[in-house]
């Protein structure tokens, strides 16, 4: 059970369905449809999260040392991974055609994108980063709710904080990647010039959160306080360490969806 759960990153789909229920709360639009939505959200993230591991099986225990996910391990035998697949997408596109022809549109673009995404997009500079924050921010718009102003900069954040977590995170695999013929951005482009591209990123992310959170001066400081940490580490080149103060940030900035 353990594995499963490291498996489909849970703490991560606990994160992006609690931002989309307390965004429908906020504007009081809990629909049956949008249930099914958010379910719909959350089986495209595990499914994601598990392929991802089958495909990096031998990067993840090789290179990265990680231990043997005993579920990952069986899923990766007799095409199991395959099968799970398979039959995941039946589901997903059988409860989309409970909702709409939109619904339909979005399981096949997130099923899509998550396996090129697998395949190939990670393994490219930027794109793969790119994909990914693109993909958690198009979690809130699966819904029919006007785009606000307020949803726009919710967006936004969403977005930057992402490609920014992804970025860290690629340089902390920096070594393990390369080894395995990866050309993510964090490889191929130079320390300092990298550097300088997730302070720029961590300078905006900054702008919005001030431009979202400036009348909650509690939220507000506490996310500039985790921002100068972040950066701090990135200076100091401490991967590990500034990718916990991106996802501290992104964690208050989804409580603060309840608030705002």
């Amino acid at each position: 059970m353990l594995d499963f759960i490291k498996a489909i990153r849970l703490a991560n789909v606990v994160l992006v369905a609690l931002a989309q229920i307390l965004l429908l709360e906020n504007y009081g639009s809990f629909s049956f449809e949008n249930i099914l939505l958010i379910l719909l959200t959350s089986l495209w993230i595990m499914w994601g999260n598990i392929d991802n591991d089958v495909k990096d099986i031998e990067l993840d225990t090789k290179h990265k040392n990680k231990p043997v996910n005993r579920f990952i391990q069986w899923l990766s035998q007799k095409s199991r991974a395959i099968i799970l697949e398979q039959n995941l997408l039946v589901i997903s596109l059988s409860v989309s055609i409970l909702i709409s022809i939109k619904a339909i549109a979005l399981t096949i673009l997130a099923w899509t994108s998550l396996k090129f995404y697998n395949l190939y997009f990670k393994k490219m500079p930027l794109v793969g980063n790119i994909v990914i924050a693109f993909l958690c921010m198009a979690s809130l718009h699966v819904f029919q709710i006007n785009n606000t102003t307020k949803i726009i900069i919710i967006s936004l954040l969403i977005f930057l904080s992402t490609l920014l977590r992804e970025l860290i995170k690629d340089k902390e695999d920096e070594k393990a990647d390369m080894v395995c013929g990866y050309k993510t951005l964090a490889i191929i482009c130079d320390s300092f010039v990298f550097k300088i591209l997730l302070i720029a990123l961590g300078i905006m992310l900054s702008y919005l959160a001030y431009s979202y959170l400036h009348e909650y001066y509690f939220a507000l400081i506490s996310f500039l306080i985790l921002q100068f940490f972040q950066l701090y580490f990135i200076h100091l080149e401490n991967w590990k360490k500034a990718s916990l103060m991106i996802k501290l940030q992104i964690l208050l900035g989804v409580v603060m969806i309840g608030f705002t």
